[in-house]
């Protein structure tokens, strides 16, 4: 599935031309002209970046940033402004910001951004997933299916349930220290 960015600038000339960096890089893209209509679209069509302008009326990009993180804190967004200072920047990147761009944007950098940040989003959301399913994978099936392995197991988890002492004995490598 292809990943969707959100741009979200109040200057439509702007929006219009990420738009078409964008979609001749083969991604989803769909624009809005502030903040609040931007955390609609977040509810509703789940985007995998933002990429957002810094100064605009109503809610600014921070606002929107730190609203975005609230409501998916796996989102990547990338704050874009004209008027960059090193304080923005360091604000920005404190409050989850994958990237701080200063206009005029040039082509080569937002999609190097753009596809990094992709990556990361794509890393992290792996990374979760991979996390559940090792977490609901019970324990013996970790270890072993052998019929000794699955006694072993059996007599551990009776003993589990008591105050007695276990001595497990076994070549190296078996496994004991997994119990």
């Amino acid at each position: 599935m292809m990943p969707t960015i959100l741009v979200v600038d109040d200057e439509e000339a702007n929006r219009l031309t990420l738009e078409r960096i964008l979609v001749r890089e083969k991604l989803n893209v769909t624009q809005v002209p502030d903040g609040r209509k931007a955390l609609e679209s977040i509810h509703n069509e789940k985007p995998d970046l933002i990429l957002t302008d810094l100064k605009m009326p109503g809610m600014d990009g921070m606002s929107l940033l730190r609203a975005a993180k609230d409501v998916d804190k796996d989102i990547e967004v990338v704050l874009m402004t004209a008027y960059g200072t090193v304080e923005n920047a360091v604000e920005a990147m404190k409050d989850g910001a994958y990237d701080f761009i200063t206009k005029p944007l040039r082509r080569s950098e937002i999609v190097r951004v753009v596809r990094r940040a992709l990556e990361k989003r794509a890393l992290v959301v792996e990374n979760r997933t991979l996390r559940s399913q090792l977490d609901n994978t019970p324990n013996d099936h970790l270890i072993s299916h052998s019929p000794v392995m699955q006694a072993v197991m059996e007599e551990a988890r009776q003993a589990a349930d008591s105050h007695a002492t276990v001595l497990l004995t076994g070549e190296s490598g078996t496994g004991k220290g997994i119990l």
